[in-house]
């Protein structure tokens, strides 16, 4: 049996399988050609838009200038209820259904039918961002087997090169979130120990800061269309990922000429940015008792890890070359394929899904006031239940509210990190005096996302009160029914022919010839992630020489070149 994984990423989705082991990652879009070849060829922009014309679009169609999209919609669902798509209102979760629904599409197109999957997560992910996810996924007829943590997927891709126990220290720094996390490697099971992260922190700021400090320096740009900012914010973002193997680029600027970058000059104005990796990166070691010296591996995933001064920092304040093998873009959507696998008994090893954030309620006292009462504390292995027992305040209190909080007991109860799930007011069945009246309250944590709640009269085994946290979110079933329908309307058709060429082996683009292409697929793409960082730069100082050589009499030798350079890792393509 093929199990599937997917990665719903803030700028970047992938889709993965896993088959007698081994993974795939699936193309479901077709990229732009000078995209395909800096690599994201098995990826989808999480990306929404309205064409010209008036139709709905998606991935790299939505991403081009001219479309009005919504981009990021992972980042909304822990804070917005509606969204913008041009003159259209969806639902945050119609929009992300909507994302799900064109990478199931995807997959068909590629040849690939499947309705179950394992979802990825950030590691900060909490409260309503986390269930609404699983619940995205079903309005696009995909049932979620788990929710696991990105950085833990990213260690099941990992897997074969870990030892018995032994720590990763996984920094995922993606295109929206940083997620810092620990993990102990012990009897073929990877243990989350703690984690640390910033969530709105990732590609898409470093984008804008970049634009930012181009703009101020460009006369006239204060009156550049919204189209044109759209146009330059994208060339920015393609000029950002260039720079990881190049040391300049030129930058287009709307309406003509363009701006050299530098690697060194980018690297300045992002410094404030990337320097806010330290911290987390400490908490994270704090959290698990550790010390730079208990680092056995360093997992660097998500886009924007491939940058060099992300790199450098990372590498700089861990004191440790990061892992090779792993594709920093698609380990995640791998890694939970595999878990896919494991959960349907199709692969021989073991994982544990656990909670990063306690779970509870709570409490109130007359002399200390309200306070949170753990009842599922967090690292907890999932599924968890968990019981605790509770009086009411008052004298014949005839209801008592409950209400599920998740979050760190460990600080104030309106911490920004404590977050409210639910609250319910439930009647008490037989009131009486302080000290007469109790209730059982179990939590009950599934793999799947879903909290189940139950609220039991000790006195009499009544059951006062049921109710589960995240199989709804708020919405009522009529609500999920008329947004499974809009998510049905906003599918569009996927050509399988437009994917036959990522597929490939050898995809070509209209700028380079085939040979050309394929060279600097396998350089870029399939090699340079998965080797040292000093072969990773000698193959894209010589990918360089052959992108400028072409179409000159040094073509054919700055081919050979690189073609001779690539054949000691061509088991890797």
């Amino acid at each position: 049996m093929t199990t599937y994984g997917i990665d719903f990423g803030t700028t970047n989705s992938a889709l993965a399988s896993c088959s007698a082991g081994t993974t795939t990652v699936i193309p479901i879009d077709s990229p732009p050609g000078e995209w395909r070849t800096e690599g994201f060829d098995r990826v989808l922009p999480s990306v929404i838009g309205v064409d010209p014309s008036g139709s709905w679009s998606f991935g790299w169609n939505a991403k081009q200038p001219g479309r009005r999209r919504l981009d990021a919609a992972k980042r909304l669902l822990a804070t917005e209820d509606t969204v913008q798509v041009g003159t259209e209102t969806l639902f945050v979760e119609e929009a992300a259904g909507a994302l799900f629904g064109r990478i199931r599409d995807g997959g068909r197109a590629a040849g690939v039918e499947f309705d179950q999957a394992v979802i990825t997560i950030p590691a900060n992910s909490r409260g309503l961002a986390r269930h609404r996810t699983r619940i995205c996924a079903g309005l696009a007829g995909i049932e979620t087997l788990a929710l696991i943590n990105e950085p833990t997927a990213a260690a099941m891709a990992f897997g074969a090169q870990v030892g018995d126990d032994e720590r990763i220290l996984v920094v995922d720094l993606g295109g929206g979130t940083l997620d810092v996390t620990v993990l102990h490697a012990i009897g073929g099971v990877f243990m989350e120990q703690a984690s640390a992260g910033v969530q709105r922190l990732g590609g898409i700021d470093l984008d804008q800061e970049i634009a930012r400090y181009v703009m101020d320096e460009v006369p006239g740009s204060s009156g550049w269309s919204k189209e044109m900012k759209q146009e330059f914010l994208l060339d920015v973002e393609l000029a950002k990922i260039r720079l990881t193997t190049r040391t300049e680029v030129a930058l287009p600027l709307p309406g003509g000429g363009s701006r050299t970058l530098t690697r060194a000059q980018v690297a300045g104005w992002l410094e404030p940015l990337v320097s806010r990796l330290d911290e987390p990166v400490r908490e994270a070691l704090n959290r698990a008792g550790m010390h730079l010296a208990d680092v056995d591996h360093l997992l660097l995933i998500g886009g924007s890890c491939k940058m060099p001064a992300v790199r450098d920092r990372v590498v700089d304040l861990v004191r440790r070359d990061p892992a090779v093998g792993v594709d920093p873009m698609t380990a995640v959507a791998e890694g939970a394929a595999v878990a896919a696998a494991i959960i349907r008994g199709e692969y021989d090893a073991s994982f544990f899904v656990t909670t990063e954030h306690s779970l509870g309620t709570t409490v109130k006292d007359p002399d200390f006031g309200t306070s949170f009462s753990v009842i599922i504390p967090k690292t907890s292995t999932l599924p968890a239940r968990e019981v605790n027992s509770y009086v009411p305040v008052h004298d014949h209190q005839e209801s008592v509210l409950i209400v599920v909080v998740e979050g760190d007991e460990t600080r104030p109860l309106d911490d920004e990190v404590n977050v409210v799930l639910a609250t319910w007011e439930v009647p008490v069945p037989n009131p009486g005096p302080v000290g007469e009246v109790s209730f059982e309250l179990a939590f009950e944590y599934d793999t799947d996302g879903i909290l189940h709640v139950s609220a039991t009269d000790e006195q009499t085994g009544q059951v006062m009160y049921r109710a589960d946290v995240g199989s709804i979110t708020g919405r009522t079933p009529e609500d999920l029914v008329g947004m499974h329908s809009t998510v049905e309307g906003l599918r569009t058709e996927v050509d399988p022919d437009s994917l036959a060429s990522t597929a490939a082996d050898s995809p070509t683009t209209p700028d380079l010839p085939p040979s050309v292409a394929t060279a600097l697929e396998r350089a870029r793409v399939k090699v340079a992630p998965m080797v040292s960082s000093d072969d990773a730069v000698r193959l894209g100082v010589l990918a360089d020489a052959l992108e400028a050589a072409v179409g000159t009499p040094d073509q054919d030798a700055a081919l050979d070149e690189l073609e001779q350079a690539l054949r000691k890792w061509s088991y890797l393509f």
